[in-house]
């Protein structure tokens, strides 16, 4: 149980660090600040589009890939296991996913309220804009959990692959399995017609974003056989 707590404490620590203090305190946070007194001060054209998520987006695969690689060996040296640490990094990383993306969501909130009470119509930079068009605050929060979800699986996922293959094995196996692909669906083998429901159908946008999302949970627990008994040496080193 000792253990336990003391993994759920560095996984914590780690998230907090870097979506806590990186993402929001010295990025979002300020872009927040910086984009009210421009437009307070100098104002800003209608229809101009404000972009604070970037950081968020990014900070979201990097805490997936760094926080987990430098924390496998701390958690191991202090009498954790790799399943303790998965399962702990699965649940607070989903939790902190959750809570960047509630807390980025309400900062631009905070965005679109001060413009439009300075009557001036403002675009915030977002994967709803394209889909929903206005500004829905319910309906481009699910979107951003929806991309949040996504990134940080398929980015724990790729860390995942290249860990315990290796690069060189990763890129020669990615190689073969395209070469594959190629040679099925041009010799009319391979019938892609199953998957051109989601084209040919005229699905609801937030329908589409929750699939990804499903896709982003589905490729982290897929980790889940890939290392709970990964070695503490890396194949990803051995490029040779």
């Amino acid at each position: 149980m000792s253990s336990m707590k003391g993994t759920f404490r560095l996984v914590y620590e780690g998230a907090l660090f870097f979506l806590g203090k990186f993402l929001f305190l010295y990025l979002t946070i300020p872009l927040t600040v910086g984009w009210i007194l421009i437009g307070l001060l100098f104002g800003v054209p209608d229809n101009t589009v404000v972009a604070i998520s970037g950081p968020t987006y990014f900070f979201i695969p990097m805490f997936a890939v760094t926080g987990f690689r430098s924390l496998l060996p701390i958690a191991i040296a202090f009498g954790g296991t790799r399943i303790q640490l998965l399962k702990v990094f699965y649940v607070t990383g989903i939790a902190a996913v959750s809570i960047s993306i509630l807390f980025l969501n309400i900062l631009q909130y905070i965005l679109i309220t001060v413009y439009n009470q300075w009557s001036s119509s403002v675009n915030i930079l977002h994967p709803g804009v394209y889909v929903l068009g206005d500004y829905h605050f319910p309906s481009y929060l699910w979107i951003d959990l929806m991309v949040g979800l996504l990134l940080f699986g398929i980015a724990f996922l790729l860390y995942c692959i290249l860990y315990r293959l290796g690069i060189k094995r990763t890129i020669i196996i990615t190689t073969v399995l395209s070469l594959i692909g190629m040679f099925l669906y041009y010799g009319n083998i391979l019938d892609i017609n199953s998957f051109e429901w989601i084209w040919n159908h005229d699905l609801n946008p937030l329908t589409l974003f929750t699939l990804a999302g499903l896709l982003g949970l589905g490729s982290l627990f897929i980790t889940y056989p890939m290392m709970r008994h990964a070695p503490l040496n890396k194949s990803m080193v051995n490029v040779g």
